[in-house]
């Protein structure tokens, strides 16, 4: 394993003057890459997956615009759930276990800023805004009780439809919602055009008050190849 890395890293190394050379180096006027790692929100971790593109501006300058999904920003639907089973508890003596998934797709533009602080290696930061669109699935899973129609399921059971038919609960609807991304990682070239792209993104998204009553925040590292023209 320890031969591999170093042999690894040498080709990195070597590759990163010919990349230069050959075009589709850091001077190149555009690029696109396709990454996927995770995102972490609320302590709850989901995939992430984007991809990106831009255009050269100005020196060490580009405009970049992308889409992406967010696999699960599941955290940020609890406080939903434990305000719903607690009325629940309360006034209807019924017992059921809140989960459920926010799969969310998003797109954002904005500035990229090239760092040429090293000949082998391309830093960046970026920054950028868009638009995010929620969708929250949410699951009430009968524990113990009377439902509301009086019957008596069994555990385990998922009454998310009956509970939400009889009025008992409203689901948190789709929604879109304003989103600011902030963020940066490094280029490292492994043939002419070819780039290894691994990065950190902070995305803030403010979503629909009836989903969280403050801005959602995710915290994303993703690794992924580009090609630079």
């Amino acid at each position: 394993m320890r031969a591999l890395i170093m042999a690894a890293t040498v080709t990195m190394l070597a590759a990163a003057p010919l990349f230069a050379q050959e075009g589709g180096g850091w001077d190149a006027s555009g690029y696109v890459t396709g990454s996927g790692g995770f995102a972490s929100s609320v302590g709850h971790t989901s995939g992430d997956a984007v991809l990106e593109g831009g255009v050269r501006i100005a020196p060490h300058v580009m405009v970049f615009g992308n889409i992406g999904r967010f696999g699960n920003l599941q955290a940020d639907l609890q406080p939903t759930l434990n305000n719903a089973t607690a009325a629940l508890s309360a006034n209807q003596g019924l017992a059921v276990i809140g989960s459920g998934s926010v799969p969310a797709w998003y797109g954002s533009g904005g500035l990229r800023v090239e760092l040429p602080i090293d000949s082998r290696v391309m830093p960046y930061v970026l920054g950028g805004i868009g638009l995010a669109h929620l969708n929250p699935t949410p699951q009430l899973v009968f524990s113990s009780g009377v439902m509301p129609d009086g019957s008596v399921p069994a555990p385990g059971t998922d009454v998310t439809v009956a509970l939400t038919s009889t009025g008992n609960f409203t689901a948190p609807s789709a929604s879109t919602a304003f989103m600011v991304m902030l963020g940066g990682g490094v280029q490292i070239p492994v043939a002419p055009h070819w780039v290894v792209d691994t990065g950190y993104r902070y995305s803030r998204i403010a979503a629909d008050s009836t989903l969280s009553a403050s801005p959602l925040n995710a915290n994303g590292m993703t690794v992924g190849f580009g090609y630079r023209f």
